[in-house]
Parts: C-alpha cells; sequence; structure tokens
C-alpha cells in the first residue's frame, strides 16, 4: 500500500476503487459493502459508473438518481424554489438515497447532457460530499478513470483500489489510472494498492511486474464459479454464500486496509 499506510486514525474512510469494464471492479465494491454491512459498519456506497451495475449487485432497484434530481432542477424552476433553504444534502438523502439495511446506496445515474451547470454540478458535489462526512466508510464504484469522480463525485478520497485482470495490459491501465488520479488532484497522502482479480497460477511473473511497474498489490481474488454462476442468471452478488473463494479473499484485503478486525 504506497503512500499512507495508516488508517487506524482516519475518522472517515473514502475507498475509490478504478479498473477498465470486465476486470471485476464493481463485484469486489459490493463483496466490500457486503463484508463491511455484515461486520457491522454503516457505509455509503456510491454507484458512479453511469451502467449503474453496482446497484444491480446490491440487490436494489434504481428508484432515483442524482441524474435525474439534477434534470429535474435544471428543467423546472419551481424544483429550486421547493427546495428553498434546504440543505442540498438532505435534499440528496430525501430524493436519491436507498436504504438497504446496514448500506446506504447513493446512484448518480447519466453523466451531465449538454450544456453548462457548472454552479448546480458544484451544488450537488458539495452536497454529496456533505452526506459523505455521515458515515464512517464510503465505498464508490467509479468510471473507469478518476477524473470523473473528481469532477462529479468528491474531492476527498483516502483510498484508491485499482482492479486489474492478470495480464500485462490490465497492470499497464492501472499505472495510467494511478497517474490520472495523481493529475487530478486526489488528496494528497491518499492511498493506492492494486488488486488482481481472477489470479490463478500463473500470477507470480504478474507480481514481479507489478513491483517493477511500482504498483503495491494488496490482494488477489481467485476466479470463482460462484461469481460466474450468479452474474450469469442475474442474483445479486450480495447474495453470494460467505464461504465463496471471492468473499474470503475479499475479507482478508479488508483486513489488510484495516477497514475491519
Amino acid at each position: 500500500m504506497k503512500k499512507d499506510t495508516n488508517s487506524a486514525h482516519r475518522e472517515k474512510e473514502v475507498l475509490a476503487v478504478v479498473g477498465k469494464g470486465g476486470t471485476g471492479k464493481t463485484t469486489l465494491v459490493a463483496i466490500m459493502a457486503k463484508i463491511l454491512s455484515a461486520n457491522g459498519s454503516k457505509l455509503l456506497a456510491v454507484d458512479a459508473d453511469p451502467p449503474i451495475s453496482l446497484t444491480y449487485a446490491l440487490g436494489a432497484d434504481p428508484e432515483s438518481t442524482v441524474g435525474e434530481l439534477r434534470t429535474r432542477l435544471i428543467e423546472d424552476p419551481r424544483e429550486k424554489r421547493e427546495i428553498g433553504d434546504k440543505h442540498i444534502r438532505d435534499v440528496i438523502m430525501e430524493e436519491a438515497l436507498i436504504d438497504l439495511n446496514g448500506i446506504d446506496l447513493l446512484v448518480l445515474g447519466q453523466a451531465e447532457g449538454p450544456g453548462c451547470y457548472c454552479g448546480l454540478n458544484e451544488l450537488l458535489k458539495f452536497g454529496i460530499e456533505s452526506l459523505a462526512q455521515k458515515y464512517k466508510i464510503t465505498l464508490i464504484d467509479c468510471e473507469a478513470g478518476i477524473e470523473q469522480i473528481n469532477r462529479r463525485v468528491i474531492n476527498s478520497i483516502t483510498t484508491l483500489v485499482m482492479v486489474s485482470d492478470a495480464t500485462m495490459k490490465g497492470l499497464r491501465t492501472a499505472v495510467y489510472l494511478k497517474n490520472i488520479a495523481d493529475k487530478y488532484g486526489v488528496q494528497e497522502g491518499y492511498r493506492t494498492g492494486l488488486v488482481i482479480n481472477k489470479a490463478g497460477k500463473g500470477v507470480t511473473g504478474l507480481k514481479e511486474k507489478a513491483h517493477e511497474m511500482d504498483l503495491d498489490i494488496i490482494g488477489l481474488i481467485p476466479a470463482d464459479e460462484n461469481v460466474a454462476d450468479y452474474d450469469r442468471i442475474g442474483r445479486p452478488t450480495m447474495e453470494l454464500p460467505d464461504d465463496s473463494p471471492s468473499v474470503l479473499a475479499v475479507g482478508q484485503i479488508l483486513r489488510d486496509l484495516a477497514l475491519m478486525a
């Protein structure tokens, strides 16, 4: 784990997961949420990827999204007047937060459409950041790169987890994403780590390459038939058995990150 290696003193943890499509980043976030909520942590999960895969992985229906709230505020001036002096955080909680019994889910939905609404975008971002302050742990399922999250969601990321498949191409993508995070101003002192998903017996050489590329591997998740089966039939990742190989591996990652005992 690069940079700040001690999270025990932190009052708030904002963990963002990035990775190119198909690497399993959404599965990782969903399993993290499953384990942490079962461990008694009240947490905020942010589905910041437009396909809203995390929402379905958690077994939820997208009742309302921040994107829909944004559209209403743009198209209907009465909506703005009705908000009045309410804190935008409270509006987001009322309009877009989904209670999943131990997990509060915030779905961003589609990215901004045409037109410049910078003031409104900043207001919504401020509301999301204020909302995250109410939770000890916030998990964010990002778009492929971190720049959209810095612009649309939150600045104060404390831990950036990059997910890669067991390929050199995946490692190169992880380096690219890490460089973007540095460029787009993730807060100073944030930690970074790499998780290799669907890791097989031939991963030893990749671990050496990752070290050469200054990527710190914080976990290996083995191929898991349960995950593949659940994906095929559309069953939520949240319902994976506790003894499933991927769940056990993610539990160890969370312990290594000091997010659970």
